[in-house]
């Protein structure tokens, strides 16, 4: 299993682990709630920073209901690129059962000069900017230096 996908893997599982502790009764351990939060806050931080180390990806943000909660590189409009995020993702979920997909896991969108790769991950979307001709799959089985 290559880089990315070994960092993916560890964030599907702390999301899980803290949309399991959020549906638990409301008398439940609110310590617990808030330490699962905080692993998955922190492990997404930590990837967004680590993708911007590969070369020429120049960008990396992750968002959730249209706001950046995490940002490293060079991104020159947050809140446009989170409005994008959240409606390429409302656009998706639309489309899925019409076009039998499935549940999201990835979009990109690519412009002339540059492109952009959405991923989902729980309640948050990875967002990787790069240049258009750039092997993004190849790129993300590196590991950063």
């Amino acid at each position: 299993m290559h880089w990315f996908n070994s960092q993916l893997q560890t964030l599907y599982k702390l999301a899980e682990a803290y949309d399991t502790c959020r549906t638990k009764e409301a008398d439940e351990d609110v310590e617990e709630i808030r330490q699962a939060r905080i692993a998955f806050v922190n492990n997404v931080q930590s990837l967004v920073d680590s993708v911007v180390k590969l070369p020429i990806i120049s960008g990396c943000v992750a968002g959730h209901d249209g706001f950046i909660m995490a940002k490293a590189g060079s991104v020159s409009d947050s809140d446009a690129l989170g409005a994008l995020i959240q409606e390429s993702m409302v656009i998706a979920e639309r489309s899925k059962n019409l076009l039998d997909l499935g549940e999201i896991q990835q979009i990109v969108i690519v412009g002339e000069n540059n492109k952009i790769a959405m991923i989902s991950v729980g309640q948050v979307t990875l967002c990787i900017l790069s240049p258009k001709q750039s092997n993004l799959a190849e790129l993300l089985s590196l590991e950063p230096n």
